[in-house]
């Protein structure tokens, strides 16, 4: 009887022994969560980068990088100075292919004070503080008007580069004084002496262009436009 029972009790170790070699292993039920690779480091990309504070932008007014939120210091080093950022643009300045974005500053009480163009080169984005008169009435082709006086006025492309801009002028008046201080005004369309008839003409065209559209700089326009 012994060993009847002793036989059912190996026979009942083996039977354990089978079920559990073979049972499926457990299966891992956590999901794996993977993180997406960042995104293309294109000229828009960094561009919204820099417009959310996230990375600075180089000023080359000042020669060193600068986040967004610290714009007043390529305006001024005055404490008493507040500078904000109202509106931003998208216009191709160069005609290069690829746009610039233009900030719309405004200083204290002076909505109109002046811009900051955003330039994207090599990888990298500079930065330019330009005030209004140097740059007013930005159209849609990247043309824009200046003005130094009532007789010195135009419009024309900027250059920019990593070490600061230039403007070209394509059609102006300049004030010229000769040996005894009498005044003479010259008058030049796209780059050639012309008469005043032909340049408030050309000047007349140029109003007549497409402005570029300005857009309230808020996230969710940033994310729409860039």
């Amino acid at each position: 009887e012994k060993s009847f029972i002793i036989v059912i009790a190996l026979l009942t170790i083996l039977a354990i022994g089978g079920c559990s070699k073979n049972e499926e292993p457990a299966t891992n039920t956590t999901e794996i969560s993977i993180t997406p690779a960042p995104a293309e480091n294109t000229p828009m990309s960094i561009y919204k980068a820099v417009l959310q504070d996230k990375i600075p932008f180089v000023s080359t007014d000042l020669n060193k990088d600068l986040h967004l939120s610290q714009i007043k210091q390529a305006i001024s080093s005055d404490e008493n100075i507040k500078a904000r950022i109202t509106k931003f643009a998208l216009v191709d300045l160069e005609n290069d292919s690829i746009p610039e974005v233009i900030l719309k500053l405004a200083v204290n009480d002076n909505e109109d004070y002046g811009y900051e163009v955003l330039s994207y080169i090599d990888g990298n984005v500079y930065g330019y503080t330009l005030w209004y008169r140097q740059f007013m009435d930005i159209k849609e082709d990247g043309t824009f008007s200046f003005s130094g006086g009532a007789s010195d006025y135009g419009f024309g492309r900027i250059i920019l580069s990593e070490d600061g801009y230039a403007i070209d002028e394509i059609t102006y008046s300049e004030t010229i004084y000769d040996s005894d201080n009498t005044q003479n005004i010259s008058f030049y369309v796209d780059k050639e002496n012309a008469t005043q008839e032909e340049f408030t003409k050309a000047i007349n065209s140029q109003s007549d262009k497409k402005d570029v559209t300005w857009y309230d700089f808020t996230d969710e326009n940033m994310e729409k436009i860039l």
